[in-house]
């Protein structure tokens, strides 16, 4: 069966997705200074973001894109963010992070007596279905587990209960303390049918036609999949999106074009039973239903569950990945004002020694050139070679000094001028610029440059607690000749703290290959590395960043391989020949 969507109006479409990544990022802003961030603002904020998602799906109908993940995934947490607040505050201390718009909100427990707030039961299933789709229902579960206690007096109504229905399902929560835990099919299934004869008895009561509503409908359709009864689901998504397609056009907003609740119990069935849509319909997105599923990388860290058409594919020739169009060029003052920034920090003044700090901001400078200086084309230039060799010879200057005796004045060559600099074990030996230095060392391939690095390590001059830590620490162990495996198994299981944590993950599976010695499963992870790095600053504005035209790491680990005396069977502008082609075997 076919369901048509509705129209929306093409206007309405175009403001939605227009300059939106400045626009959300200037409302949210705005809104975070002019005064505490409560349940209206967050779902505000969520409403905007579904407003684009939907106009994104006019263009891409089955929304399989890095943005429209990446929207999907700060549309969920705005809305989260509504119910945490209505859960938590002003008792408990939480936070939200809006990862789309780098933004981030943290609330502390404050006086008992600030006021407290709720959102509607409409507003808690959105959100709740938002939260199924980004595969977030049960991080989230304690906030929608006591944001739904404040819905006094609303048992019998479809919406209250098919929240018990929802918590019972996904959550495992059928209301039972006493019960025992995870729930059998048989209590999840009492929960439903007891959600239902609530509202079968509201309904008695009070006259009001209740059953036929919405979230009754959705109720038994809940019931339906629990009961993995697959005529009466069908039966009921389709009661569900059958009145969406008569929705008036003009009036209807790009979010409408997807309805959160028939779609999130298509991704239930998918993700839980493996059953796809029966209907054919834009209104259930693929990516949408299916968590973004892809067939996953061609190979996982050392070597494992290796893909057998990746492995041909790669035996037929070199892998292509390409690079998308660089947004924009750094104006020519721009390079200038770095280039002489780099001389200022390497010039001391009135006969002093150099600031340590002045070395740090001189390799942030010399990185930022290189990168800005990239080209379509993904050949180096000479001057971005200069900036290579300056870089390399700062990061290792930065270690030797951390290296010295503290107290003592260390002595550092960089740019074939000599310099002497106060031995400290600070900041800027920091784990941070141990990593960005060590990549540096490993794409000029000078021994000199990489072995204060590998006698020092990320380590050498604070803790690391960032979600990069096990990479740097493997790394380390691997360069050093230490048994890198367990820090790399460590780095591995770690990657998806970093995804969690808001940030773009290291090349654990890139580097994991290394350790193992396995050459065709490294080009394998390359290509898998390179292509993550694109799909990230596809998203948003990241594709003016600067460093979405390398990833530095994964450039390193390639020319490394070379050194090696691997073959680099991937080709792609982030790769650039010329810097491979010298990564000549030792």
């Amino acid at each position: 069966m076919r369901i048509g969507r509705h129209q929306v109006d093409g206007a309405v479409v175009s403001a939605a997705r227009e300059d939106f990544a400045n626009r959300i990022g200037g409302q949210v802003r705005s809104m975070s200074k002019a005064g505490r961030m409560a349940t209206y603002e967050w779902t505000s904020i969520a409403e905007e973001f579904l407003d684009h998602l939907g106009a994104l799906s006019v263009e891409t109908p089955d929304l399989d894109t890095p943005e429209a993940k990446a929207v999907l995934g700060d549309a969920t947490e705005a809305a989260a963010g509504a119910v945490a607040f209505a859960a938590y505050f002003p008792h408990c201390s939480f936070h939200v992070t809006l990862n789309y718009v780098n933004f981030g909100m943290g609330y502390d427990a404050e006086d008992e007596d600030a006021a407290e707030e709720s959102v509607t039961p409409g507003e808690w299933i959105d959100a709740f279905c938002l939260a199924v789709l980004s595969d977030k229902a049960k991080w989230h579960g304690e906030a929608f587990h006591f944001a739904r206690q404040k819905f006094a007096g609303t048992d019998g109504t479809p919406a209250a209960e098919l929240i018990k229905g929802f918590m019972a399902q996904v959550l495992d929560d059928t209301g039972d303390d006493d019960a025992d835990y995870p729930p059998s099919t048989r209590h999840k299934l009492a929960a439903l049918d007891a959600a239902l004869a609530r509202i079968r008895s509201r309904e008695e009561q009070t006259g009001e036609s209740l059953l036929g509503r919405p979230h009754s409908v959705a109720l038994a359709t809940l019931r339906a999949l629990a009961a993995e009864d697959r005529a009466g689901f069908d039966s009921g998504l389709t009661a569900l999106l059958l009145p969406h397609s008569d929705l008036p056009g003009p009036g209807a907003s790009p979010g409408s074009l997807l309805p959160l609740l028939p779609v999130a119990l298509a991704a239930l069935a998918y993700r839980t039973l493996g059953w796809a849509p029966a209907l054919e319909t834009d209104y259930l997105p693929r990516a949408l239903v299916t968590g973004f599923e892809t067939r996953g990388p061609r190979v996982e860290g050392f070597g494992r569950r290796r893909r057998p058409e990746a492995v041909a594919a790669l035996a037929a020739g070199p892998l292509p990945v390409g690079r998308p169009a660089l947004e924009r060029a750094p104006a020519p003052e721009s390079e200038a004002l770095f280039d002489r920034y780099t001389r200022e920090a390497l010039t001391p003044v009135d006969g002093q020694s150099l600031a340590v700090r002045q070395l740090g901001s001189a390799l942030r400078y010399q990185e930022l050139l290189f990168k800005w200086r990239a080209s379509d084309s993904g050949e180096v230039t000479d001057a971005q070679l200069e900036n290579l060799r300056l870089a390399s010879q700062l990061g290792a200057a930065l270690f030797r000094i951390a290296l010295a005796e503290p107290g003592t004045e260390a002595r550092v060559t960089v740019d074939g001028r000599t310099f002497g600099c106060p031995a400290t074990r600070g900041e800027d030996a920091s784990a941070g610029n141990w990593q960005t230095a060590t990549a540096f060392a490993l794409i000029t391939g000078v021994r000199e440059d990489l072995a204060p690095l590998v006698l020092t390590g990320p380590t050498f001059t604070s803790d690391d607690r960032s979600a990069f830590a096990s990479y740097r620490v493997a790394l380390h162990d691997y360069l050093k000749g230490a048994d890198p495996e367990p820090a790399m198994e460590r780095a591995l299981r770690d990657l998806g703290k970093a995804r969690d944590w808001g940030f773009f993950p290291p090349p654990g599976a890139l580097l994991s290959q290394l350790v193992e010695g396995d050459e065709e499963s490294f080009n394998l992870a390359l290509a898998d590395a390179l292509e993550a790095h694109r799909d990230h600053y596809r998203v948003a504005d990241r594709a003016d960043d600067p460093d979405a035209r390398f990833d530095l790491d994964a450039l390193a680990l390639a020319c490394h391989a070379r050194r090696r005396g691997w073959n680099v069977r991937v080709e792609s502008p982030y790769l650039p020949r010329r810097l491979l082609q010298a990564a000549e075997p030792f």
